[in-house]
């Protein structure tokens, strides 16, 4: 064989056996990306890059990826960045509060505050989310449910209240109840009851006149407003006491 077929299967073995160079830059990962900027490929055969974790996650050791006769393969140990931990989101006095994305308190996670049955929610936001700095939000605030405040009826009064003053806001469960003067009867509930959704369960109840039936014996039917009534009728009259 003559000097340049040699020449030329060498050539050739040299060509054939050569490590291979990346022709893309090194890959994008959810939650790693490069430490460097690497935009100008091709890359030659063992060329490493490391990576760092994206806002959020957090690593355990070195991830590193080398080119690998044209491949980029991450080098053991086989490591990768992991949802950052928030800690627990806190609790809410007369309230509680589940989890409503992932599994655990970390990274993406999110929690839904609710308050206990006669309790309302003050904060604009029931939720927390567990961003890249930490919980979102303050803890939500739960505060027991208000009815407005009631007023005696006309010709009643109010004679047991829940509330240490009168003309203020009632809390859940707190009871009014009402009595009418003398002369007078309750038309309506004699008490009403502060709700879980903060309204009364029933309105203010009336009083109205007692109206009591009279047997008047009509001796002179010329005295009762000159109509027809003899000696020995009787008229029953219906009259609406006053105070």
């Amino acid at each position: 064989m003559s000097f340049l077929g040699y020449t030329a299967l060498l050539l050739c073995w040299v060509y054939c056996t050569a490590e291979r160079a990346c022709e893309q830059s090194p890959p994008r990962r959810v939650k790693e990306v490069p430490t460097e900027a690497w935009n100008n490929p091709p890359y030659q055969h063992g060329t490493q890059v490391t990576y760092r974790c994206r806002p959020g996650y957090i690593k355990y050791g070195r991830i590193l990826f080398e080119c690998d006769d044209g491949e980029w393969k991450q080098r053991r140990p086989l490591t990768e960045c992991r949802n950052k931990p928030c800690g627990h989101p806190g609790d809410t006095e007369f309230g509680s509060f589940q989890l409503t994305s992932g599994n655990e308190f970390v990274f993406g996670a999110r929690v839904e505050y609710r308050c206990n049955d006669g309790y309302q929610m003050l904060s604009q936001k029931n939720y927390r989310e567990c961003l890249a700095d930490g919980w979102s939000n303050d803890i939500p605030h739960c505060e027991v449910a208000k009815c407005l405040p009631v007023k005696a009826p006309e010709n009643g009064r109010i004679v047991m209240t829940g509330a240490f003053e009168l003309n203020q806001e009632y809390s859940f469960g707190q009871v009014v109840e009402f009595e009418c003067n003398k002369k007078y009867r309750l038309v309506g509930s004699k008490e009403i009851h502060c709700s879980s959704d903060g309204r009364w369960d029933s309105d203010v109840p009336q009083c109205q006149g007692k109206r009591n039936t009279i047997i008047c014996n009509k001796l002179y039917s010329h005295i009762l407003l000159g109509t027809g009534y003899h000696l020995g009728h009787y008229k029953a009259f219906t009259l609406l006491h006053s105070n």
